[in-house]
């Protein structure tokens, strides 16, 4: 394998990484504003967290979003549907790459910041 086809192999495996981080964060948003979907009290905690880590800089990285799934524990993968945890989950692979090409990744984060307002309550 060139290493053409290696680096086209990881930017779709990037760009698909992305893809379903947002369409999972863009699904549990939609469902909670519409009502189908509410956060139990240990996910609004840990969506806190994170506001409380992004307060400064406004960034949501893979540090941050690692140590609010720590707060969350194994509890937070299954209660509810696990929905909110993965969607976090989702994330940090895209946020931990320092190499990172996926062009839409601001547009991911910012999704991914709507997503942890709402659950926390601010959105």
């Amino acid at each position: 394998m060139t290493s053409t086809t290696t680096q086209s192999t990881s930017s779709r495996q990037e760009q698909a990484s992305a893809d379903q981080a947002r369409r999972r964060a863009e699904s549990l948003v939609t469902d909670l504003r519409q009502g189908t979907w509410t956060a139990t009290p240990l996910e609004q905690r840990v969506a806190a967290v994170l506001v409380t880590a992004t307060a400064a800089d406004g960034l949501l990285t893979a540090g941050r979003v690692r140590a609010a799934l720590w707060e969350g524990d194994l509890t937070m993968t299954y209660e509810n549907g696990g929905r909110f945890a993965h969607a976090l989950a989702d994330l940090v692979p895209i946020l931990d790459d320092p190499t990172l090409s996926v062009p839409d990744v601001i547009a991911l984060t910012e999704m991914a910041a709507e997503l942890v307002a709402a659950v926390a309550g601010l959105g």
